[in-house]
């Protein structure tokens, strides 16, 4: 088996950090952010399928792990296995 690691970085910028944190204290939906976070899981399915063209039907188990690094930034890392 073959491990594969992918890690991508995104952050917001100071005005949508601050829209957000109203939206946090009113209880509404963090949209920002979760564009933040869909951002990077598509830049890792597209690197994940032009490094691993070939080798996408052998990816056995994948998941993806999300964590805050500062305010307004997150790193979202997604790893699995390849069947050889």
């Amino acid at each position: 088996m073959k491990n594969i690691r992918i890690v991508k970085v995104v952050s917001k910028n100071f005005f949508t950090d601050f829209i957000e944190s109203i939206k946090n204290l009113i209880g509404k939906n963090l949209t920002g952010y979760e564009q933040m976070v869909d951002k990077a899981m598509n830049q890792i399915d597209e690197e994940l399928k032009t490094k691993y063209q070939k080798q996408m039907k052998d990816l056995k188990t994948y998941r993806y792990e999300i964590t805050q690094l500062t305010n307004g930034a997150v790193t979202v890392l997604m790893y699995g296995e390849l069947k050889c």
